[in-house]
């Protein structure tokens, strides 16, 4: 079974542009659009990015800079396809046991230094040893060869058709070897004066100010079409919108949900809709007494309006999230999907699993903590009033994201929370939630028997086949309850009609938040 991969999305532009949505108000039509002349693309960053390192751990502030620092053997459309990135082509063996790479020529380091197959081999080798962020998705790599500069072979434990996909997404940015190596990665001077092989250059970072980058003229593929791009530092959303809608900010795409739909009529803008593999959902603490029987785990699920949440929370974007497996990775099996609102059905459940309410109607009281984010806030008060219904008392206890990350993830010190996260770009996305010591099964979920089908839906390379096991993960999960799915998150994504090349409008060659292609349109 050879297979030679080099993922272009043919016909997807077209395809796309049905998508977006312009303005319906014809009063400017046929206006031509103002000349402009400045050359410097202005984004932004929510907060100042804990460091530049690319793979030691997950940092959203980071993540948009990086991608235009760094680069990957393959890289992520805004879409969730997988396009080439330092790798031109790959081919698999015929188990699918071994996939080489072969990585473009001339490419060198901002600092003039070649870049070779060796960087690839140390990166990978050194994010296993290390265990960085992202090291499970490594988990099938025996070894890495470089049989000459522009060669990478992976040799595998085990077929793993989920590889490609895995590589595209976070923590995989290819480092440099000549200023890493033999240093202590996660101090190195070069974590916050970053030397990458991408379309733009590091030049400064200013805390609670700004991040500059400036255009690689040495870069090894398309030039970037701005000189300049500047990251403004806005922690306030409201103040990130006003300044975007002035003029002050060129490009923005985490649009407050309360201003989703703001753009859809104005003929100054081009609207994407987006619809990802980011789900938000509740989860317990496996190890507590309280949660140990799945009854009540399924009670929780009864009790919770998915609906009422999507109504009130989301503002037209996403969409309520029904099945186990994000419903665009093509592996979702309708007949497992998460139960309607039923109160009456909850409480039976909790009867069945020996809890017996008290005076005042509540069969056990727990607290959720969760982190300021989003819709998060509202969306944590429904569960709460959903709950009390059921007959569970739920105190709300809001936190930081860095303070919920130190209590919840890593001291495990919680009873409820909820959580989001990206389930792709692969079906296999699921068991970083829920495989046993997985990154972010930190709610202590196991079960042997869903681990062994989520083994097994990597190494099978039949369609037919994968979608058989992972219907059983689903089946399994409807049973146990591990994560209580609520949101499927989306986005209206409105880019301003001064601008072209963004990544929504350039998917066969830009990654997620790549601005190689973005320029001003003159007239």
């Amino acid at each position: 079974m050879k297979k030679f991969l080099k993922l272009l999305a043919v016909g997807l532009v077209a395809a796309l542009t049905l998508t977006a949505c312009g303005g319906k108000n014809d009063d400017n039509a046929g206006e031509p659009t103002p000349e402009v002349s400045n050359d410097t693309l202005v984004a932004i960053v929510s907060n100042d990015p804990s460091s530049f390192h690319p793979d030691f751990k997950s940092d959203d502030n980071a993540w948009g800079p990086n991608q235009n620092i760094f680069n990957r053997l393959v890289k992520l459309n805004a879409y969730d396809q997988v396009i080439p990135d330092l790798a031109e082509t790959w081919e698999w063996n015929d188990d699918s046991t071994q996939v080489t790479f072969h990585l473009h020529e001339g490419v060198k380091w901002h600092d003039g230094e070649p870049f070779t197959s060796a960087d690839v081999k140390w990166t990978y080798d050194t994010l296993m040893a290390e265990k960085w962020n992202k090291s499970d998705s490594f988990a099938s790599v025996e070894s890495i060869e470089c049989p000459d500069d522009n060669t990478v072979v992976m040799n595998l434990k085990y077929p793993d058709v989920s590889l490609i996909a895995k590589l595209s997404w976070y923590g995989t940015f290819v480092m440099p070897k000549h200023l890493y190596e033999g240093t202590d990665t996660a101090t190195n001077e070069y974590n916050m004066k970053p030397v990458g092989t991408g379309p733009f250059k590091f030049v400064e970072f200013q805390k609670g100010v700004q991040i500059v980058l400036e255009r690689n003229e040495d870069y090894w593929g398309d030039k970037a079409k701005v000189a300049k791009v500047i990251y403004s530092i806005i922690p306030d959303a409201t103040t990130a919108l006003q300044a975007f809608i002035s003029g002050e900010v060129d490009y923005y795409t985490a649009i407050p949900t309360q201003n989703a739909n703001d753009f859809d009529n104005d003929p100054n803008y081009e609207v994407y809709p987006v619809v990802g593999m980011n789900r938000s959902y509740v989860t317990v603490n496996m190890t507590n007494d309280k949660f140990k029987d799945p009854r009540v785990r399924q009670a929780i699920a009864y009790g919770i309006d998915r609906q009422m949440i999507w109504d009130r929370c989301a503002g037209g974007t996403g969409a309520v999230a029904s099945t186990f497996i994000a419903p665009n990775t093509g592996f979702a099996d309708e007949k497992y999907q998460m139960p309607e609102r039923d109160v009456a059905k909850a409480q039976q459940l909790l009867e069945e699993a020996g809890l017996k309410k008290d005076a005042n109607g509540i069969y056990f009281s727990t607290e959720m903590k969760f982190f300021d984010s989003s819709y998060f806030k509202d969306a944590a008060t429904i569960i709460q009033s959903n709950l009390k219904e059921v007959g569970i008392d739920v105190k709300l206890t809001m936190l930081e994201y860095a303070a919920w990350g130190d209590t919840v993830k890593l001291n495990h010190d919680f009873e409820m929370t909820m959580a989001a996260g990206y389930q792709g770009p692969d079906v296999s996305g699921i068991s970083g939630r829920v495989g046993t010591g997985t990154s972010m099964n930190f709610m202590g979920y196991s079960n042997p028997e869903l681990d062994a089908l989520l083994e097994k839906g990597v190494q099978v390379s039949d369609e037919t086949e994968r979608k058989a096991v992972y219907s059983e993960v689903q089946r399994i999960m409807s049973e146990e309850m591990p994560i209580i799915l609520f949101m499927d998150n989306g986005a209206k994504v409105p880019v301003k009609k001064i601008l072209k090349g963004t990544p929504y409008q350039e998917p066969t060659k830009a990654a997620s938040n790549e601005l190689t292609y973005v320029e001003f349109v003159k007239e």
